[in-house]
């Protein structure tokens, strides 16, 4: 697998075609953005960002061909690519992934807010699109369409932030892996595993989920979406580094992951907190202590 991506980054006409390749297939689009974030790590973040016009160019190319609206599939997919590729420069510049993936989360926070303040999601076409969405959901649960889409509208704009965060980091995460097993082994899993997302990230993420729950409010709902979702990423790490301190039975990760494909989304929100605890509590620090 490694050599496969060392080959597919060396041109960029073969990591483009990958990239759009994937592109189209929206449950592999974390996959796709990997690939760019792994030429951006093999031969730096400028190679990248040309290879991301070119996918760009391909897939207009492609949808056009196609019959489909060319600038529609192009955007869908730089939507994505854009944010990864600029998360992927700051992690070169700065060295630390830790520090890349709070400026991505203030981001994303900061779009989730300015959204639901200065452009809030009502009316046609959202409306009309998310009622048709939900409509089997509404039919099998009993519930009013019209009331459900009106609360899944108050929090679109922090479910596309999250998505976006959730995406672009995911194919980070990957890039770093592959780019690891071709020139550090090992590399990726420290910093992964120190992933730290600091106090302000933890402070944001706590107040406005007791804001959301409590009040309803929609900034806070919208801010606490992608908020969590870091806080969600960074309990993931505090878990793999703290089965690699205390030397523990790698059945626990296996435990954690599949709790995640069972118990989604109850779990995801168990390692929100269990995030949000070691930002409070430093809980890798105590693991370490107590070893």
């Amino acid at each position: 697998m490694f050599e496969f991506a060392r080959w597919i980054t060396e041109r960029d006409y073969r990591a483009a075609l990958m990239a759009a390749g994937l592109a189209l297939l929206p449950l592999l689009a974390p996959v796709s953005c990997a690939v760019l974030a792994l030429v951006a790590l093999q031969r730096g973040p400028g190679r990248a960002w040309a290879t991301g016009a070119f996918a760009a160019a391909i897939l207009a190319l492609v949808t056009g061909l196609s019959g489909a609206q060319p600038i529609a599939g192009v955007l869908s997919a730089v939507t994505i690519w854009a944010p990864t590729l600029a998360v992927t420069q700051l992690l070169v510049t700065s060295g630390s992934l830790s520090a890349a993936a709070r400026v991505a989360t203030a981001g994303t926070i900061v779009l989730a807010g300015a959204w639901v303040l200065l452009a809030p999601v009502t009316g046609e076409p959202w409306s009309g699109l998310v009622t048709e969405m939900i409509a089997p959901v509404a039919e099998q649960t009993g519930t009013d369409a019209a009331l459900l889409a009106d609360r899944l509208l108050a929090l679109l704009p922090g479910i596309i932030a999250a998505s976006l965060l959730l995406v672009s980091l995911a194919g980070l995460f990957l890039g770093m892996w592959l780019h690891a097993g071709l020139a550090s082994p090992g590399a990726f899993g420290e910093a992964f595993r120190d992933l730290q997302l600091g106090s302000v990230t933890g402070a944001v993420g706590a107040l406005t989920i007791v804001a959301a729950l409590a009040t309803g409010n929609a900034v806070a709902a919208a801010v606490a979406l992608p908020a969590g979702t870091a806080l969600f990423l960074q309990g993931i790490a505090v878990m793999h580094a703290v089965v690699r301190i205390r030397k523990m039975h790698r059945a626990w990760l296996f435990a954690g992951w599949s709790a995640l494909i069972v118990l989604s989304p109850w779990a995801m929100m168990g390692f929100a907190f269990y995030g949000l605890a070691d930002t409070l509590m430093d809980l890798r620090r105590r693991a370490g202590a107590r070893v």
